[in-house]
């Protein structure tokens, strides 16, 4: 049978197993404990307040964990404060079908060799929606040198095979490996906004700092429909806004204001399968060495997968601020249909292949650069010259129009369609 829990912030009738309003629990983790002893659906509501966590929530039989009245006025707080001792995460999600909806997740805070997810860790089949996830961190107290490698993934959130959909993950900070985001294979990133974070070395002597935003790893991870802005990796290495890798696919987001020492946008970087960029605009971006936009470094038998894309108005200190290629091996290039200055910055030499097909260099035409507004004009080049694809189909770009127009039939570049305006007339 179906069980209905209870959490509010005060209650001097709380009662054991919480089943309504008037004998609700104050403590998120007794009540969460509580509803795991049925093995039938379980739903927990919380409503506003904030609940101060002493240790992680571990869900491990699946629930749904639902806020009354959304993430503003439902915060859990992991409680990590300059001065206390308090080193825990706010939630571990090992249940297939758990869905946690609708709060405000703060300073959550994992250390450990491996440390993953400050603010949520995530396997297969759990869903994270409708959640502010800020302030958390994640770092180590391993001991060690280079080449000892620790790997610390997700401060915001380590998702893997789950969904992550319209969420707010800001301000978050990862000292060494990853991103404030990680999500790995199958995951679905879907309208989320990811500002702010930081992924930085803990040491001088460990450089490694890869997606600040989000580190998209795994072949069916797909990241779409997301804003990607303000967010540094500058004392780290690769891919300030994103880091993707091994077959996943970042599609109809704008990447903008990130910075990193390579890839202030988008860093695309070896690791198994091959990634992809599908109809995203990356823009106003900064390199601090290489590839103010996107950085492209994949080995032999990879394929770097640019379409539709437009890279434009980023900054570096060498070569193409828009696009760079590094490879010490020989990968495969693709690039079509896409806006980035200057075409001439393909690379041709030293590489497996490459097929470079429609592409143009001239002033995409947006709205408003200097206010900010990445939209296209009537006059854009952009516009009704990308490629179709089938994921197009029922789609809807970032400000949730037809992703292809039904006069043109034919999708535009980046991640907005330019929205004809006028009046249209009926006849009889």
């Amino acid at each position: 049978m179906a069980a209905t829990h209870y959490v509010v912030t005060n209650n001097l009738s709380a009662s054991d197993p919480y089943t309504s309003w008037g004998t609700a629990g104050t403590n998120l983790i007794e009540v969460v404990n509580a509803a795991q002893t049925n093995t039938g659906a379980k739903v927990i509501w919380v409503t506003n307040g904030i609940y101060y966590l002493t240790n992680q929530v571990t869900v491990s039989s699946a629930l749904t964990l639902q806020s009354v009245n959304g993430r503003d006025v439902t915060i859990v707080d992991g409680n990590n404060y300059p001065g206390k001792a308090v080193t825990n995460r706010c939630f571990y999600l090992t249940a297939s079908g758990t869905v946690l909806d609708g709060f405000t997740i703060t300073h959550g805070y994992n250390i450990d060799k491996d440390g993953t997810g400050g603010g949520v860790y995530c396997t297969a089949g759990t869903t994270v929606k409708n959640c502010r996830i800020t302030g958390c961190v994640a770092t180590n107290n391993y001991t060690y040198p280079p080449w000892n490698d620790p790997v610390i993934h997700g401060a915001g959130i380590y998702i893997t095979g789950g969904v992550l959909t319209n969420c707010e993950i800001i301000g978050n900070t990862n000292y060494n490996y990853g991103a404030s985001v990680y999500a790995g294979a199958a995951t679905v990133v879907a309208n989320c906004t990811i500002a702010s974070n930081k992924a930085s070395k803990p040491t001088v002597s460990y450089d490694e700092g890869y997606g600040a935003g989000i580190c998209a790893d795994g072949a069916g991870t797909v990241v779409q429909n997301c804003t990607i802005y303000g967010n540094n990796t500058s004392d780290g290495n690769y891919g300030g806004g994103v880091h993707v890798r091994a077959g996943a696919i970042i599609r109809n987001s704008l990447i903008y204001g990130n910075s990193a020492v390579n890839g202030g946008g988008i860093a695309m970087y070896p690791n198994g399968s091959s990634p992809k960029i599908s109809n995203c605009t990356v823009v106003s971006n900064t390199a601090s060495l290489q590839g103010g936009g996107i950085y492209v470094f994949l080995r032999t038998g990879q394929t770097s997968c640019v379409e539709n894309v437009v890279s434009y108005f980023n900054t570096c200190v060498n070569g193409s601020s828009n696009i760079y290629f590094f490879s010490d091996q020989l990968p495969y290039h693709y690039i079509v249909n896409s806006c980035i200055a200057p075409t001439n910055a393909f690379v041709t030499t030293g590489i497996g292949g490459y097929y470079y097909a429609n592409n143009i260099e001239v002033n995409p035409q947006f709205a408003g650069k200097d206010t900010g507004d990445w939209r296209l004009t009537q006059a854009s080049p952009c516009v009704n010259t990308g490629t179709n694809e089938t994921w197009m189909d029922g789609a809807v770009d970032l400000d949730l129009h037809s992703r292809i127009d039904r006069f043109s039939g034919i999708v535009d570049m980046g991640c907005y369609e330019y929205l004809m305006r006028g009046t249209m007339f009926s006849g009889r």
